[in-house]
């Protein structure tokens, strides 16, 4: 026969019956194993309070989670019987179970916003399902398999344009593997109806665009949002498919941390419903040296990339996120975007043009260590192993904010990190896009500078006008992020700088990390250095490799630096082809006129003091084609630049 009775261990264990029923815990309530306890009322955990449960724990109402939560064994069970939901909420943000089992008879449990629910062991969702609302997360220890008819539902947004893609990975399943129909549902009215989202429609050929929601005016979805399959891929080693490319539909059945793509519906932050068995436990792909592989968070709480790269740095050493650029057409060639880049050092963003895609900043949109839930990635191959493996140790309870477009963690989330310093240099190169390269210095780990297996990583899709880390003089690969050990002023980095295309291209220092040393662009053949710390640098050059030219530096050595009036006067002056001739100058310099003679001495053209205020000037200039000289008068004295029209 199954005891009823229970053993406590408890200060202030209060019984509550006024206008409303409840039961307190002030002290501390331990359930021993071979117990069981039943609670019909709402239960709280009060500051400072203990709850232990190492027997059978029937919750038939509200569980407020305001102290401590511990367990070695024992199961806890949500039976409603009155309530249509259970609610799981406190102040305390997090629950620690052995065992989770949901019987409930009505619609199930509910876990409040950014709240953890931990479960050492196995997630049962007999009669009920487990609503994770907004950022909530289950987060599980042991490898075993949940079960149950009930299902796990859980939100994730997708950016809003019909013609870009999202990479993404579901957190459940449905029988041991995940499809759409099934297992994805329309979110946009999860607010009011968080239990009963709609299964998402599916639509095929032109005008090949996802469609959104149709809503009453109580904002209650009537017609759920529709997917358009002509976008639906997984990418595998070994494929049939276009260039690797696997097409998909609504019915095929995707593994736990398999990714594939799929476009939206033209909402801003569609919201998405995954539903189904909680991912939970190892899951492994194999893969061959050279290959690339789609693969995502299989979990629902976030995946630390960090453990991740380092628990499989023997097959891969970096991951790759899709960033849309601002594309606005199916077509491939008008496809604007590119890949992030986040290994042990840190994440860079992709290149892209930021006036286009509305990032906001030069910065750009970087990944940082911790990967949300349904987020999908790219990995290489590069090492001796085969096997990838996503383990339960790599999971971590990390939020986003609310602000966040995509799926990386943002500033908020990251780990403090005091003794580790960051540089960011951005190249932009005459048609807008800009790229960004990742120094970092390191103390205390195995990085130093030569190349550092998992702490330097190679560009991905890198184009025809690039900026890049030269390691240990390999001048056939990019490297994007380059970590070293600590930081020593005496250091040179070299930087390769390659240009096919006349005009504008500008190095500029994107941001520092925890870094206050002035930031120099060396140029070994002018044996010149320009501050990156006080303006940014044009270089004046023709098309070409330039491959054994610059450096990053940070102590200018006396012979080759110059002293801080040079600096200001260092003006870049060269002719855009657009009937302007382009003089770039630091804000602190002020100019006093700009002339231009042609070769025979004769004054063509003149600029006052009044036209000087700005970064940059434009001359109209409209002459025959030739050599001109350009006369730049400041106030730290006289400089002639040549130039051809």
């Amino acid at each position: 026969m199954k005891q009823k009775y229970f053993i406590l261990l408890c200060f202030n264990f209060i019984f509550i019956t006024a206008t409303f029923s409840q039961i307190v815990n002030e002290g501390t309530l331990q359930i021993e194993p071979s117990t069981t306890v039943y609670f019909g009322e709402e239960y709280t955990n009060k500051i400072a309070a203990i709850h232990n449960n190492n027997g059978d724990l029937y919750l038939n109402s509200n569980f407020i989670n305001n102290g401590t939560t511990t367990t070695i064994s024992g199961t806890t069970f949500f039976e409603s019987t009155v309530n249509a939901v259970q609610i799981i909420s406190g102040t305390t943000n997090e629950i620690n179970l052995f065992n989770l089992d949901i019987n409930n008879t009505l619609l199930g449990v509910s876990v409040e916003d950014n709240f953890e629910l931990q479960v050492i062991n196995s997630v049962t969702l007999t009669n009920g399902d487990l609503r994770l609302v907004g950022e909530a997360q289950l987060m599980q220890v042991n490898n075993v398999a949940n079960s149950g008819s009930g299902k796990l539902l859980r939100d994730q947004q997708g950016v809003s344009t019909t013609t870009a893609y999202n990479y993404w990975s579901s957190p459940v399943n449905n029988g041991g593997t995940f499809s759409l129909n099934g297992g994805l549902f329309d979110g946009t009215d999860s607010n009011i109806n968080p239990f009963t989202p709609q299964q998402v429609l599916i639509n095929s050929g032109s005008p090949y665009n996802g469609i959104p929601s149709i809503v009453d005016e109580s904002s209650n979805v009537t017609t759920p949002l529709t997917i358009n399959t002509t976008w639906l891929y997984t990418y595998s080693p070994n494929t049939s498919g276009y260039a690797g490319w696997d097409k998909i539909d609504q019915n095929t059945g995707l593994s736990p941390g398999q990714g594939y793509t799929m476009k939206g519906t033209g909402v801003a932050f569609q919201n998405y419903v995954f539903k189904g068995i909680p991912n939970n436990g190892d899951y492994s792909f194999t893969v061959s040296v050279g290959e690339n592989i789609l693969l995502g968070n299989p979990y629902p709480s976030a995946l630390d990339s960090w453990q991740f790269i380092t628990d499989n740095l023997s097959v891969f050493e970096s991951i790759e996120f899709w960033i849309d650029g601002g594309s606005s057409s199916h077509n491939l060639a008008d496809y604007l975007g590119g890949y992030a880049i986040r290994n042990l050092t840190g994440g860079v963003a992709p290149s892209v043009i930021l006036s286009i895609d509305g990032l906001g900043s030069s910065l750009g949109i970087i990944p940082e260590r911790y990967i949300a839930v349904g987020q999908g990635f790219f990995v290489e191959a590069t090492g001796t192993d085969i096997s990838i493996d996503f383990n339960n140790a790599q999971r971590a309870f990390i939020t986003e904010t609310s602000s966040s477009s995509v799926f990386y963690k943002t500033a908020s989330s990251k780990t403090t990190e005091e003794t580790k310093s960051f540089i960011r240099i951005g190249y932009e190169d005459p048609e807008g896009f800009h790229r960004q390269l990742l120094l970092g210095f390191l103390p205390n780990t195995p990085a130093d500078n030569y190349y550092n297996r998992g702490y330097d990583a190679i560009m991905s899709g890198s184009r025809e006008d690039e900026l890049f880390y030269i390691i240990e003089d390999d001048l056939e690969k990019k490297y994007v992020i380059q970590g070293v050990g600590s930081f020593n002023d005496t250091d040179e980095f070299p930087l390769g700088l390659i240009i096919e295309q006349e005009g504008v291209h500008t190095i500029m220092l994107d941001a520092v990390e925890n870094f206050n040393e002035v930031v120099y662009i060396k140029d070994v053949v002018l044996d010149t250095i320009y501050n990156l710390s006080i303006t940014n640098f044009i270089p004046s050059l023709p098309v070409g490799e330039y491959l054994n030219r610059f450096k990053l530096v940070f102590k200018p050595k006396e012979v080759t630096v110059l002293d801080e009036e040079e600096i200001y006067a260092n003006i870049n002056v060269y002719y855009n082809k657009n009937n302007s001739i382009v003089i770039n100058k630091p804000d602190e310099l002020k100019l006093n006129n700009v002339l231009v003679f042609n070769m025979l001495g004769q004054q063509l053209a003149r600029v006052n003091t009044n036209l000087l205020s700005d970064r940059q000037i434009l001359v109209p200039f409209q002459f025959k084609k030739g050599m001109y000289l350009v006369l730049v008068e400041s106030e730290e004295g006289k400089k002639t630049y040549k130039i051809i029209n």
